[in-house]
C-alpha cells in the first residue's frame, strides 16, 4: 500500500543514452533518457512507470563517452526546433545508440539514421515556412 512512497535499490543497465530497469515489485521493464552529466553519476532516481513504486537505479558509469553525443546535440543547439522536436531527435538519436550497444545490423542502424537525417531535415524546412 505504502510501496509508492519508499525508495529502494535496484540495477539497470546504460545502452547509450537509456537506461533500462526492470521493476522488482511488478516485473515491468522500464526505460529513461539520461543525458550525459547523469549519466556519469552511476545511479538516477525515479519511478516505475507502471506501479509508480520509487527507486535508486544504479547502474555502472560509462567508460567512455557516447559516439557523435556531443556532436548531435551542438548540432540541435544550433537550429530553432521546439522543445517537443528536439526531445523526439533525442529520443530517435538514443535509440540508434543502443542498437549500436545490442549489435543490431548496420542496415537496421543506417535506416534508422536516415530517418533521423530526414527528419532533422523537414523540421528544419518547416522552421523556414
Amino acid at each position: 500500500m505504502f510501496e509508492q512512497f519508499i525508495e529502494h535499490d535496484t540495477n539497470g543497465v546504460l545502452k547509450g543514452l537509456t537506461l533500462e530497469w526492470k521493476c522488482p515489485h511488478c516485473e515491468g521493464l522500464n526505460f529513461k533518457l539520461i543525458l550525459k552529466e547523469q549519466r556519469n553519476m552511476g545511479n538516477y532516481h525515479t519511478r516505475c512507470r507502471y506501479c509508480k513504486a520509487k527507486y535508486l537505479v544504479d547502474y555502472p558509469k560509462p567508460e567512455r563517452a557516447i559516439e557523435g553525443e556531443e556532436e548531435f546535440l551542438e548540432r540541435l543547439s544550433r537550429e530553432d526546433f521546439t522543445h517537443e522536436e528536439e526531445l523526439d531527435m533525442i529520443k530517435d538519436f538514443a535509440e540508434i545508440a543502443a542498437l549500436k550497444v545490442d549489435q543490431a545490423p548496420l542496415g537496421v542502424i543506417k535506416e534508422k539514421q536516415k530517418a533521423l537525417e530526414e527528419k532533422i531535415a523537414f523540421a528544419k524546412r518547416r522552421r523556414r515556412l
